[in-house]
């Protein structure tokens, strides 16, 4: 097994992707965008589970020798459940910077964006009671934004003053509650992080879990032996389970990055 395997609903995970390939060089990388699928945020947590576990299967098949999961609903849904079905792997997820956020915000208001399914788990809800307690003096604002990782998967046809509008319409609660921390609960939402500055005037800290995962893998690898220490070139190879042209042109736009080995999926 010699590659880092990722997969998210559609490119938000490519955030990931691009730390991992800065702090990481030398590893190649399967991304697994299940397009098909997208958003996770509207999906029952059984089925979320079904479907992750759907995606772990296959890049362990292609050679993964550890699975991020590049998406927070996805992470909060069924993590722990990936890990107890394939306990022979290491296997990454996203979750909000709460912690973070509690260590650096001056005023004690946070204000959070992700999709509904992360708001109403367990797991932020538990992030929350331990590091940002209302008896502590922090308030919390909360936005479901799913909106907004709709506007990146098709970001292809929207016109910058509609994505403009939209930012504002789930930034602007945020900024009137006075928060001076946003956490972007989704991989999605850090594709839109000029339009969220524009937004709140620059005043405000914007915080992401991306280079946080790459730097947990780059770990993991080192303490379990798997870095990769050789100067050949990676490979990168990308899967998607629909809209095979569309991907693609989001790859070019969002990671920079063009690839002949773009391959589309048809689940049975």
């Amino acid at each position: 097994m010699n590659y880092i395997g990722i997969f998210d609903s559609g490119v938000g995970g490519l955030g990931i992707f691009n730390e991992i390939k800065k702090l990481l060089p030398s590893e190649s990388i399967l991304y697994l965008a299940d397009t098909a699928n997208c958003p996770y945020g509207k999906k029952t947590q059984e089925s979320i589970k079904e479907i992750c576990k759907k995606n772990t299967e296959f890049l362990i098949e292609q050679g993964a020798k550890i699975i991020v999961v590049a998406c927070n609903t996805a992470s909060v849904s069924a993590l722990n459940y990936l890990r107890s079905e394939f306990p022979g792997i290491p296997i990454v997820g996203v979750i909000p910077v709460v912690k973070t956020a509690a260590e650096i915000s001056k005023n004690k208001r946070i204000g959070l964006l992700a999709t509904k399914t992360t708001l109403n788990s367990d797991y932020l809800k538990g992030l929350i009671k331990e590091f940002c307690p209302p008896e502590k003096g922090f308030r919390m604002y909360f936005r479901e934004a799913g909106e907004l990782v709709e506007a990146v998967e098709k970001i292809y046809h929207l016109k910058d003053q509609d994505i403009e509008k939209k930012v504002k319409r789930n930034v602007g609660s945020l900024v009137f509650n006075g928060v001076d921390v946003i956490i972007l609960g989704c991989t999605h939402f850090p594709f839109l992080r000029d339009q969220i500055e524009k937004t709140t005037g620059g005043k405000i800290k914007i915080l992401d879990s991306n280079g946080a995962v790459a730097r947990q893998i780059a770990r993991i690898l080192k303490n379990n032996n798997q870095l990769t220490l050789n100067n050949l070139a990676p490979e990168y190879k990308f899967f998607c389970t629909k809209d095979k042209g569309i991907f693609k042109y989001l790859l070019q736009t969002l990671a920079n990055t063009t690839s002949d080995k773009i391959y589309l999926l048809k689940w049975n």
